[in-house]
């Protein structure tokens, strides 16, 4: 019963909230230019950020959402590396009470938020490293941090997959901080492949950040980072939630034990 009621609490929720934006954003734009005069890509990410948090926001008594920041705290701009196992982790960002920039695909596949993604300056990882290394730099450059999926995609079975070299070119491109955040909860809340909420309790935790040091044309210094990065969000996934079952074609190096009980099969040794 809780779960129908959820469902029919928050889609239309989300249809009336969306609609609501959209409606709203000329007069935001109109304002902007009159008053405020923002950088329209800034105005854009706060409305964006406004938004993820309102929506995650708007069923904390069916599916509440908590901020764990263990960071310690960082300056200046950041690029965090969160896992991903679900449609909704976008929207938990929201809670961050700072700029910030997607590298992502999706969105811009999909109409009106096609737009925003654009006037946002986020960034389209479909267009290839190059574009993203060079929107990312400018990015960077103006105090917006990003937030950038490592795995490239949700996992379809909750397992923690081989990183991608991006994120952690860019750090040692830039020497701004790794941020490493884990994500749990989402994916029992809605899956890939679901059309469902399932009421359940979401934690976002924010790691010590990890200062990149090497040469970011080195692929001996990208995988370091990689490999630290991918290590530290698979021991406080294991520590934090009950491990995954175990994979008979896991890791078999001891020193890869956490990062292999979060799920690396045979195919991902390269990341232990």
């Amino acid at each position: 019963m809780k779960k129908l009621l959820l469902n029919l609490y928050y889609w239309p929720m989300l249809l009336l909230v969306t609609g609501v934006a959209i409606t709203i954003s000329p007069v935001l734009l109109l304002g902007n230019l009159l008053f405020f005069r923002l950088p329209i890509d800034r105005l854009i990410r706060q409305s964006i950020r406004i938004y993820g948090w309102f929506l995650i926001r708007m069923v904390p008594f069916m599916a509440p959402v908590t901020l764990d920041d263990q960071s310690g705290g960082f300056e200046g701009p950041a690029i965090f590396v969160p896992n991903h196992n679900s449609s909704i982790d976008p929207y938990l960002f929201g809670l961050l009470p700072l700029d910030n920039a997607f590298v992502t695909s999706w969105p811009f596949r999909i109409p009106f938020y096609n737009l925003f993604m654009h006037l946002a300056g986020y960034i389209d990882s479909t267009k290839g490293w190059h574009n993203v290394k060079e929107q990312g730099l400018k990015l960077l450059a103006k105090g917006c941090s990003l937030i950038i999926w490592p795995e490239g995609h949700r996992s379809r079975d909750g397992r923690l997959r081989r990183f991608k070299n991006g994120a952690f070119q860019l750090a040692l491109a830039t020497g701004r901080p790794i941020v490493p955040v884990c994500i749990l909860g989402s994916r029992k809340m809605l899956p890939p492949g679901s059309r469902m909420l399932t009421p359940a309790r979401i934690r976002m935790i924010l790691l010590p950040p990890i200062l990149p040091i090497g040469d970011p044309s080195n692929p001996d210094h990208i995988k370091a980072l990689k490999e630290k990065t991918s290590r530290t969000i698979a021991r406080v996934l294991v520590s934090e939630q009950e491990p995954l079952p175990e994979n008979p074609q896991a890791c078999p190096n001891p020193e890869c034990t956490s990062l292999c009980q979060a799920g690396n099969t045979l195919t991902d040794r390269k990341t232990c």
